[in-house]
């Protein structure tokens, strides 16, 4: 009887082993990840408030990674969120961008947050075709003329414009004054929407009086606001400004309504400043006017991450979930076709209410109108979107 060679059984032994192993891959394959970057101002300088999205929104990648991910073009996905500090700066923003693309491969970038980050950074991703999906920057120079640039929250114009009528046809209003920050985006941006779409109307006029960045004396601008006869005082600013022109402007002898944008929103310690109470502002979100079953499920992550629901924690959530829904619709998380699903979305129900692309990248969505009393907000009215295609 022969004697079976040893390197015989050997090789069976290896060809079975390489057998089993395909078909256990082919029955059972690895999950595929769904790389999402995020460009966020986690320890930023502009901002008293601690931002927290960027836990909110992992602790909802959490949750999903537990049910075993997302089901992609018919094969389960984990979402791995790699999240980038650029600190409120440009340059840092610029940096964190390319690293995400060229190091992490991420198939989206979710952010930046201030219009005068998210600007170049959607120039840059436009000709890397990479779809960039900033939940707060609102200028409209962030998505205009490009095709991989989307925002979550509401554009200027359409702020402005939704400012601007409520302040003339809800309140009555024919005089107005705007103080803004000359050199920043956001606040020269929704400026002048405002004065254009306000003083359009009949018997309205807009006084105009802008500032330096980093100004802390406003008294000269706002004597002239006063001597105007301004009823309204927009200040399109962010809190930092906001804490000393409320004030600045009551000792001035401004006796008028104070109006405000999204931003009044990034930060609430100035809220309970006296000098606040009473005044109005634009957001994207209220905790009353949110769908409860949706708010009970944020409320949840929230307190497992302790993440703050606030509008800019909301808005990163819609953004993760728009994302995944844009890569479920596509069946693909590849860049391009990513940024078709997004385009394609419409009657997207989220946290901060309905989103529609209609293949663009600026939502059409509902803008809620707030005021300030003891310190919280009072919500005082939903403005129907004003944006129709």
């Amino acid at each position: 009887m022969s004697v079976w060679p040893r390197w015989r059984t050997l090789f069976l032994l290896a060809l079975v082993s390489a057998l089993l192993a395909a078909g256990c891959s082919k029955a059972d394959p690895e999950p595929a990840e769904f790389r999402i970057g995020m460009i966020a101002p986690i320890n930023s300088t502009n901002s008293s408030a601690r931002f927290t999205g960027h836990l909110l929104a992992q602790a909802r990648v959490n949750q999903l990674n537990a049910q075993g991910g997302v089901e992609i073009g018919g094969r389960k996905h984990l979402v791995r969120l790699i999240v980038e500090d650029n600190d409120g700066r440009v340059e840092l923003a610029m940096s964190a961008m390319s690293r995400l693309i060229q190091q992490e491969r991420v198939s989206a970038i979710i952010g930046p947050y201030y219009s005068r980050d998210a600007i170049p950074v959607a120039a840059a991703l436009e000709s890397l075709h990479v779809p960039m999906l900033s939940p707060s920057a609102t200028n409209p120079d962030v998505t205009r003329d490009r095709r991989f640039a989307f925002r979550v929250c509401q554009v200027d114009s359409d702020q402005g414009a939704g400012l601007a009528r409520y302040a003339y046809e809800d309140l009555g209003l024919r005089r107005a004054a705007v103080l803004y920050d000359e050199a920043d985006a956001y606040s020269s941006g929704l400026a002048g929407y405002f004065q254009k779409a306000f003083a359009a109307r009949p018997g309205a006029s807009v006084v105009m009086e802008a500032y330096a960045t980093g100004a802390q004396d406003f008294m000269a601008q706002l004597a002239r606001i006063r001597v105007s006869g301004a009823q309204v005082l927009l200040l399109p600013n962010f809190p930092a400004d906001l804490s000393l022109q409320l004030p600045q402007a009551r000792a001035a002898g401004f006796a008028g309504l104070f109006l405000g944008g999204d931003s009044w929103d990034t930060d609430s310690g100035f809220h309970s400043l006296p000098e606040a109470q009473g005044a109005v502002y634009s957001t994207d979100f209220t905790l009353s006017a949110a769908d409860k079953t949706r708010l009970a499920a944020a409320q949840a992550l929230a307190r497992a991450s302790g993440a703050e629901l606030i509008k800019n924690s909301a808005l990163t959530l819609d953004a993760l979930e728009l994302l995944v829904a844009a890569a479920k619709r596509v069946g693909s998380t590849d860049p391009v076709s990513l940024r078709s699903g997004l385009a394609e979305l419409t009657d997207f129900e989220g946290l901060t209410g309905h989103i529609s692309y209609n293949g663009g990248g600026d939502p059409e969505r509902t803008v809620c109108i707030v005021s300030i009393s003891g310190g919280a907000q009072q919500l005082r009215a939903c403005l129907a979107p004003l944006r129709k295609r």
